[in-house]
C-alpha cells in the first residue's frame, strides 16, 4: 500500500503514509499518541475511530483500536482522552506497610509529582531491581500527598522484587519512576460506575473510586472488591470509607475460603450486578476475570476500561525508540525512532 491519506487526530488534519500505523502517521505529523509497549499488550494507545480508512489489525473493541497495531489505509479520523505526558523522576522509599495477608503498601516520596490520573500506572525500578508496572494510589482512609506515590504490592516468595519488600527494599532506597501510562483511567461521564478488582488491582479501582466520590458525586457507584486468599481482603477500610462517602454498593468477597462477615464467598464475577448501555465499568486485576467483565460489558452495551495484571513475566518493556523521545534512554535504530527524533528536534525536546 502507498500513497498519502489524511488523518485527523483530536481535531487537528495531517498528511500521512498509508500503511503506517496509527502512531507512526501521528508522529510524522507532529502528534504523539499516548503509547507504553508499542506491542499490543498494554492497552495505552487505544483510540476511537471515528471514520474513514482504518485496517485495526484485530484489536477492534467498541469503536477502538490499537494505535500501535491499526494501520492507516485511506482518510480517517481518530480521537483519545488528553492525558498526562509520560515523565520521568526519582525519589525515595518513605515507609513499608503491612496491609494484611500478603499485601504491602509501599509510600515513595518523589522528586518531581507524577501527575497521573486515577486508573493509570507508572513504572518503578528500585534501586538494584528490575523495573515493574504498579499503580498509583491512596491510602486506605482515602488520602496521599502530592510529593507522594503509593502503590499496593502483593509480595510472593518467588518475586524478584515483591520478596524483598521490608528487607532489601526498606525505607530510603533509591527509586527510579517513568509514567504515567494506561488507557483505563477515569472519564467524566454519567450513569452508575461499576467498578471491579482481584487482588491488588484494587489499586486503580480505589483510586477511581474516591476521584469518583470527590469529583463526580452525581455518579452511583456498585464496587467489587476480591481476592482468593480472604487474608488478603486487606481493603476493608477504604470499604468503611466509601460506606461513608455514599456508597451503599460494596462487596468484599474471598474465592478460596470463607471471609470473615460482611465479606462473601466467591468469585467477583458472581457479584456482578446486571449491567445496561447507560453503565460504564472498570475492572483491574487477574486476566480471566477483567476478560470475563469485558466480555459480559460488550454483550450488555456498556463500556468498560480494563486493567489486566500480567505477572512480571509477561510484563514487555518500553521500545526503547518511544522512551528515547521522552529522554528516558537509548533508542534502537528504526522508522519510528527516526520520527521521533525529527519531532524532537521540532519541539525542542532534550535527546539523551
Amino acid at each position: 500500500m502507498s500513497g498519502r491519506a489524511r488523518l485527523t487526530v483530536n481535531g487537528k488534519t495531517i498528511s500521512a503514509t498509508r500503511g503506517e500505523t496509527l502512531i507512526e502517521a501521528g508522529l510524522s505529523g507532529g502528534i504523539v499518541i499516548p503509547q507504553d509497549c508499542c506491542t499490543g499488550q498494554c492497552g495505552t494507545c487505544r483510540v476511537d475511530m471515528l471514520s474513514g480508512g482504518i485496517d485495526p489489525a484485530g484489536t477492534e473493541e467498541d469503536g477502538t483500536c490499537l494505535a500501535c497495531q491499526a494501520r492507516l489505509e485511506g482518510d480517517a479520523e481518530i480521537r483519545f482522552d488528553p492525558q498526562p505526558i509520560a515523565m520521568k523522576t526519582g525519589g525515595l522509599v518513605a515507609e513499608v506497610n503491612e496491609l494484611g495477608g500478603e499485601i504491602v503498601e509501599i509510600v515513595i516520596e518523589v522528586t518531581k509529582p507524577v501527575p497521573y490520573l486515577p486508573g493509570q500506572y507508572v513504572k518503578v525500578a528500585f534501586g538494584g531491581f528490575p523495573e515493574r508496572d504498579y499503580s498509583p494510589t491512596l491510602r486506605l482512609d482515602g488520602v496521599r500527598e502530592i510529593n507522594q506515590l503509593i502503590l499496593h504490592i502483593r509480595r510472593l516468595d518467588d518475586g524478584v522484587v515483591s520478596s524483598a519488600l521490608g528487607r532489601g527494599i526498606v525505607p530510603g532506597k533509591k527509586v527510579k519512576v517513568r509514567g504515567p501510562f494506561g488507557n483505563a483511567f477515569l472519564r467524566q461521564g454519567e450513569g452508575r460506575l461499576v467498578l471491579v478488582s482481584t487482588g491488588t488491582g484494587f489499586a486503580p479501582i480505589w483510586s477511581i473510586a474516591v476521584a469518583a466520590r470527590l469529583g463526580q458525586p452525581h455518579r452511583p457507584v456498585h464496587i467489587i472488591a476480591s481476592a482468593r486468599d480472604p487474608r488478603n481482603l486487606y481493603m476493608r477500610p477504604a470499604i468503611d470509607w466509601l460506606a461513608k462517602h455514599g456508597v451503599a454498593n460494596a462487596v468484599l468477597a474471598a474465592s478460596g475460603a470463607n471471609p470473615l462477615p460482611p465479606a462473601r464467598h466467591g468469585r467477583a464475577i458472581a457479584f456482578l450486578p446486571p449491567l445496561g448501555r447507560e453503565d460504564t465499568v472498570y475492572a483491574c486485576g487477574a486476566p480471566e476475570m477483567v476478560d470475563e467483565i469485558k466480555r459480559i460489558a460488550r454483550e450488555a452495551g456498556a463500556k468498560c476500561h480494563a486493567d489486566p495484571f500480567l505477572p512480571s513475566g509477561g510484563e514487555l518493556p518500553v521500545t526503547k525508540r518511544i522512551a528515547r523521545f521522552f529522554g528516558l534512554g537509548k533508542p534502537k535504530t528504526s522508522p519510528v525512532h527516526a520520527q521521533l527524533e525529527s519531532l524532537a528536534e521540532t519541539l525542542g525536546r532534550p535527546k539523551s
